[in-house]
């Protein structure tokens, strides 16, 4: 479970890194975010997760560094997300530690939501990232993997 569960983390990690520059200016990402969600496997089961999410923006918003950590009651996760925003384009890397999977993102924001493409070596994903005021609510879809479905949602108020 360890290794299909290891991309997943990376993936609510990225989502969550993403979506406050179209909410408001890049900047008011910066700082802790928290919340709780759930991950939903092949099988059918649902399993809940917390998180705490940290971000630090520089190059004026054009470089946002996340650094997020995820329980439930089977798995952990430590995660590195590295992201370039330029115009509507968005791409970068991320690392998750603790099951040591990487790969790289790619997509564009709307103004108040972000789609991404999430390709890594054993799996892709489908990120759909909605802001309003203070909170985020993120949903993925992956493929290649035994989660079938994530959603989260995080805030900072």
């Amino acid at each position: 479970m360890h290794t299909t569960l290891g991309p997943i983390a990376f993936l609510l990690c990225l989502a969550a890194g993403g979506l406050a520059v179209s909410a408001a200016p890049i900047e008011d990402l910066s700082g802790y975010w928290s919340g709780s969600g759930s991950v939903t496997l092949s099988n059918g089961r649902t399993e809940s997760v917390k998180c705490a999410v940290t971000y630090k923006v520089s190059d004026g918003g054009g470089q946002v560094r996340q650094s997020m950590r995820c329980a439930s009651a089977d798995y952990a996760i430590n995660a590195l997300a590295e992201l370039q925003i330029k115009g509507g384009q968005v791409s970068g890397s991320w690392e998750e530690k603790t099951y040591s999977a990487t790969g790289q993102v790619s997509g564009r924001y709307t103004g108040t939501s972000f789609v991404l493409s999430i390709e890594g070596a054993n799996f892709t994903a489908a990120m759909n990232v909605s802001v309003s005021d203070c909170k985020q609510s993120i949903s993925i879809a992956p493929k290649g993997l035994e989660v079938s479905k994530i959603s989260i949602g995080l805030g900072k108020c």
